[in-house]
């Protein structure tokens, strides 16, 4: 009887603890409708040529690229570089909210879709705006050490 009880208390009280940030996890951020995984996700890890990488991972980078650049444009950014779905996710969304306040939205997001290996830099390296252009401009060195865009026709 009272393991009962306290199974209907968990069941009661876990619901809300999720929305006072005690769990769940699968909120989008900036207050948009949770998105839990693109259409092009599994194109997005059928082009990854690597093996033995935690595919859980995999998918948590392609989804937020997904949801910062857009799902046709994450699939295309990942088919250039498939290296993109190794990154720190975390690095994402304050990259891009540092180059939007230097350069706007769409500027931002056309540097990085023309130039993917920005995704792997840390945010505290996209306060340089002239750095960053040339980063962007230079490409990233362990994109052109990998083969650049003739990779084997990755």
């Amino acid at each position: 009887m009272m393991k009962l009880l306290v199974l209907t208390i968990l069941y009661t009280v876990l619901p809300t603890a999720e929305g006072f940030g005690l769990g769940g996890g699968n909120k989008a951020r900036r207050g948009s409708a949770a998105k839990p995984s693109s259409p092009l996700l599994e194109d997005a890890l059928k082009s990854y040529p690597f093996v033995n990488d935690d595919k859980t991972k995999l998918a948590k980078n392609f989804n937020e690229i997904a949801r910062l650049y857009g799902d046709e444009e994450a699939l295309a950014m990942v088919k250039v570089m498939p290296s993109t779905l190794r990154f720190n996710s975390e690095n994402f969304e304050p990259c891009l909210e540092s180059w939007t306040e230097q350069f706007g939205l769409e500027k931002a997001q056309a540097m990085v879709r023309r130039n993917p290996g920005l995704l792997g830099v840390n945010p505290i390296q996209t306060k340089d705006a002239d750095a960053i252009l040339l980063i962007a401009l230079a490409g990233n060195r362990d994109f052109w050490v990998e083969g650049g865009f003739y990779n084997g026709g990755q």
